[in-house]
């Protein structure tokens, strides 16, 4: 994959609401519930994922996603990192493929075209990955309601919804648990 031939990812503008609210209706097409095989909803729409040792060999490409069409896209996960970090990393480049790529397409009315978004990309590009993953893994009204059968209790959460400490407590905080 020559990086010269694809487009960066470009941030969509939607609200923190908006692209949560899309997760979750994506996550409810895919049949998708928290701690599902995530490899299999990627297979399902096409995707891939390769693991690469990309820790001394290049950094960028550690966590990224290459776009090629519709269905066919490709999310490159470090070797060196957590299998629940991965699925997070995982959602975070499928939020990519949703927000910055088919949703792109479908209001711009813009045929399919190359796009990769690499870890260097703008914070803003970043944050709504980051949204699209949180709300996609941990559902608003699961999440809450976890939460509170939970005692709010951070690592039985991260294991109900098998993702790391940071990602659970972070959602918490977003939903102001």
């Amino acid at each position: 994959m020559s990086q010269a031939e694809y487009t960066r990812a470009e941030a969509s503008q939607l609200t923190k609401s908006q692209i949560s609210a899309f997760a979750e209706s994506i996550a409810n097409q895919l049949n998708y519930q928290p701690c599902d095989d995530i490899l299999a909803a990627i297979a399902k729409i096409g995707g891939k994922v390769k693991i690469e040792d990309t820790l001394l060999s290049d950094p960028e490409r550690s966590g990224s996603l290459f776009v090629d069409g519709n269905n066919d896209f490709t999310i490159i996960v470090p070797a060196h990192t957590s299998p629940s970090r991965d699925r997070f990393t995982i959602a975070h480049e499928l939020g990519h493929f949703f927000v910055h790529y088919l949703w792109k397409c479908s209001k711009d009315g813009t045929a399919p075209f190359k796009m990769m978004a690499l870890r260097k990309d703008s914070e803003r590009v970043e944050w709504e990955a980051n949204w699209f993953a949180a709300a996609f893994l941990m559902p608003s009204d699961v999440f809450r309601e976890r939460h509170q059968a939970l005692g709010g209790d951070i690592e039985k959460l991260a294991s109900a919804f098998c993702v790391s400490q940071a990602a659970a407590e972070i959602r918490a905080r977003s939903l102001g648990l």
